[in-house]
């Protein structure tokens, strides 16, 4: 699932204030807190109130406050996680049309909730992330009754360092599509419990770099994404995370993945000039010298045993 979503939102990825790595986001929505510790539910009860994931948020890697800035991107998924469809995401920007719910997006075309939290801010969700079957209206104030929350089939979450720390700091990801742990109405996923920053160069992390060339010369700024989902590490609790980035040309003739989990990853590249991709698979990857050079004027641009569309 996680890589059909990944699909999904590479289509019209972009940037904005070199933060949103694939499309614009940002949050608001309606939180409520729940009092308790989740437990298993009894007789399967409904949803109630809506879904509840226990994550608390980013640590340094001692436990204590983060040293840095950023913000995490939630993705609501309805429909189911083989077959997802993504409200917020489905937005015209053009027509200004979109979903029947998308005024609960703060940022239509992207993320359902995009939260911020400063340096040494301490936990950004020290009770849990809950998401609810009402949302505040930002278009036109007061609540929608969106009934997301029983609605939901999974979350995914990605977090994003503050620019100045883009490249050195792993973007890790995960993504929740079980609730089965109800209390006072809400049901729960499994505990994720907090994540800590990883930097490049500690243990667990790797970087790939190389050429990026056509016939030589470097591509223009834009023409080229590069986008990498792949890693493996571990939250506080033992639930299993990935690490994900998005590179675009800069016009310069090499390029680089900035800070990733070490381990298996997919890579897809796309040309936007010709609309070729091509997805290259490494099993491997591990240390910050992985390389990979890329020529766009070659057939699966130099990477033999790419699979390439058209």
């Amino acid at each position: 699932m996680i890589r059909g979503l990944a699909r999904t939102r590479v289509r019209s990825a972009r940037t904005r204030d070199g933060r949103r790595a694939f499309l614009l986001a940002a949050v608001i929505i309606l939180l409520s807190m729940a009092t308790s510790s989740p437990v298993r539910a009894a007789g399967g009860p409904t949803r109630g109130e809506g879904v509840a994931v226990p994550f608390e948020g980013f640590t340094d890697r001692n436990g204590g406050p983060t040293s840095i800035g950023g913000a995490v991107g939630v993705d609501l998924v309805l429909g189911s996680t083989s077959r997802p469809y993504l409200p917020c995401q489905n937005y015209d920007p053009r027509a200004r049309t979109g979903d029947a719910f998308v005024n609960a997006c703060q940022e239509r075309g992207s993320y359902t909730t995009y939260s911020r939290f400063p340096p040494g801010g301490g936990l950004l969700f020290p009770a849990g992330y809950f998401m609810g079957n009402s949302q505040p209206d930002l278009v036109r104030g007061g609540l929608l009754r969106t009934g997301w929350g029983a609605r939901t089939a999974g979350l995914s979450f990605e977090f994003y360092p503050d620019q100045a720390h883009d490249a050195e700091i792993v973007h890790s990801r995960f993504y929740i599509d079980r609730f089965d742990h109800w209390t006072h109405g809400w049901t729960y996923s499994v505990a994720i419990g907090r994540i800590a920053l990883t930097a490049l160069g500690d243990p667990g992390t790797a970087r790939i770099s190389g050429q990026l060339t056509d016939r030589g010369r470097p591509p223009a700024p834009g023409r080229v994404r590069i986008v990498i989902f792949g890693g493996h590490a571990r939250s506080s609790t033992g639930y299993p995370i990935s690490s994900f980035a998005v590179r675009t040309s800069t016009g310069s003739s090499d390029w680089s993945s900035g800070a990733l989990y070490a381990g298996p990853q997919r890579i897809t590249v796309t040309d936007t000039a010709t609309h070729r991709e091509c997805v290259l698979e490494r099993p491997r990857v591990l240390g910050p010298d992985s390389r990979i050079d890329l020529d766009l004027s070659r057939p699966g641009f130099g990477q033999p045993g790419s699979t390439c569309t058209p």
